[in-house]
């Protein structure tokens, strides 16, 4: 076991490791919580760069923080010879490697903690009586819901999402001139296509996403889940990929597959779970309204997309590129949606909303009727301050009275 502890972590022995190219948004964020006591947990889909994130944070402790190298414990919970050994057993034999006393500050990082024996309360008896930072990673958002409130108070979520377009250029080392639009444009087409999965912005393979897509299903859901028709997952998940940017109904949904709407919404429910889709609600200052109306769905990348669906549909992808995009920012956002007139996002509080239209053309005319829903929603909320187009290369500024309204490329707001 012991050599196993030293082939896991190379900095006991000062040997250099690989952390790959940064994501500093994500390490600028924990560096905000990681002086705290507070167990930092990092979740996301399977292969979107967590295990490389632990050791970009690791390295950060090195070289930032000066953490001795042999304070710190990396482990990779899935490893068939580590995962039956409770985790307290692990630390007592990390002490006893090097004789650590007890009060000497350690840092143990923990990778896919759900595979961990007994991991919630060997967690919170570590976080209670040991003077440990501990950061751990996680596949599926249901090991916050299995914890059952172990936790509560001794944990900080961090949510690892796919590359935005921004870290897309960092990754393909390609960041043109801005005076190069048509760079930007054909770089953004292919962001659409590939998606943001690290690996496969590297190394561009439908058989990588393919078999992505498989792994997830089979340890993230069916694994985990009482699933009766694991059968249909992949069948509903193509359903869910087609309908990507509109409002989708369970009761079609059930007709087609062939089983109850509850069970519909609970695949989607395991989805949601897995870090494959997310939802949107309805915008709207009745609450019945918010809660009772269709949901729109949206994929966590277009590269899936791409593989379930085809790579047409540009218009759904920038639509759901958008969504990611604002999702990260906004804590109340929705659709809008009346008299068969629909608005792609709301922003903001009901005071002062934002307005974003995704309509991706080359041309802008404020007059064409496709624009219908955003003139309904300044009739009916007149206190709008801006309003948004998104396109494809279209770019202009104007003002109807108070309300500014702006068109600008995708590339660029996603740039921006």
């Amino acid at each position: 076991m012991e050599e196993l502890y030293y082939a896991s972590n190379p900095w006991w022995e000062n040997n250099g490791f690989d952390s790959g190219i940064l994501r500093q948004e994500y390490l600028k964020e924990i560096e905000r919580t990681f002086l705290r006591k507070q167990i930092d947990i990092i979740v996301g889909s399977r292969r979107i760069g967590k295990t490389t994130f632990l050791k970009q944070i690791i390295r950060n402790c090195l070289e930032k923080i000066k953490v001795p190298p042999k304070n710190i414990l990396y482990l990779a919970l899935d490893n068939p010879r580590l995962i039956k050994i409770p985790i307290s057993e692990h630390l007592r034999n990390f002490r006893k490697i090097f004789m650590h006393s007890r009060s000497e500050k350690l840092y143990l990082f923990l990778d896919e903690i759900q595979d961990s024996l007994d991991w919630e309360r060997e967690l919170k008896t570590i976080y209670d009586l040991e003077n440990i930072k501990i950061i751990c990673t996680a596949s599926t958002s249901s090991l916050i819901k299995k914890q059952g409130g172990k936790l509560t108070g001794r944990q900080i979520i961090i949510q690892i999402y796919p590359l935005t377009f921004k870290e897309f250029l960092t990754f393909k080392r390609n960041i043109p001139a801005r005076s190069e639009d048509y760079k930007y444009e054909r770089l953004f087409e292919e962001y659409l296509k590939v998606g943001g999965y690290p690996e496969n912005v590297l190394a561009p393979s439908d058989d990588y996403m393919n078999n992505l897509i498989e792994d997830i299903i089979a340890r993230d859901i069916i694994r985990l889940h009482r699933v009766n028709r694991a059968d249909i997952l992949k069948s509903l998940l193509v359903i869910l990929a087609t309908a990507v940017s509109s409002r989708i109904s369970f009761n079609k949904i059930s007709n087609t597959l062939g089983i109850s709407v509850d069970t519909v919404k609970e695949y989607v429910g395991y989805f949601e779970e897995a870090f494959l889709i997310k939802s949107l609600e309805k915008w709207s200052t009745s609450f019945a309204d918010k809660i009772y109306s269709q949901k729109k769905i949206y994929l966590l990348d277009t590269g899936i997309k791409t593989i379930l669906t085809g790579k047409e549909d540009v218009g759904a992808k920038v639509e759901n590129v958008i969504f990611l995009y604002l999702n990260k920012k906004n804590s109340n956002m929705g659709y809008y949606a009346e008299s068969e007139r629909e608005l792609d996002f709301v922003c903001g509080s009901f005071k002062s909303p934002s307005a974003i239209e995704v309509k991706y053309d080359s041309e802008f005319d404020w007059e064409d009727k496709k624009f219908a829903g955003i003139k309904l929603f300044i009739k009916r909320y007149p206190q709008i301050k801006d309003v948004t187009i998104i396109s494809k290369n279209a770019t202009k500024i104007f003002k109807k009275g108070k309300l500014k309204i702006s068109a600008i490329p995708a590339w660029k707001y996603l740039a921006g």
